[in-house]
């Protein structure tokens, strides 16, 4: 049996668990996708390429849709009012 893959950017941030199921719901599959989503956050801020890849806020641009990076997430998943979800692969 073989490890999980790692994270293409270690600083990603698990998105919580309401979301997840959210997610389910508008068609995302339960494992391996990677999604773009307009999110609202609590402060009124909006996201408009926020990436969410196997539950996992990786980026909140398009730049880094493939390989691997790091990037901060600069916000607190659970600030997270409003999830759009723009495309999924």
């Amino acid at each position: 049996m073989s490890s999980p893959s790692p994270l293409r950017n270690r600083l990603a941030k698990p998105l919580p668990q309401e979301w997840r199921e959210f997610l389910l719901t508008q068609g995302v599959p339960k494992r391996k996708y990677v999604a773009v989503c307009r999110c609202t956050l609590t402060d009124g801020r909006v996201l408009e390429s926020l990436i969410v890849e196997q539950g996992w806020i990786v980026s909140v641009s398009r730049d880094h849709i493939g390989g691997v990076f790091e990037e901060r997430i600069e916000f607190d998943p659970r600030e997270i009012t409003g999830l759009d979800v723009i495309q999924v692969a």
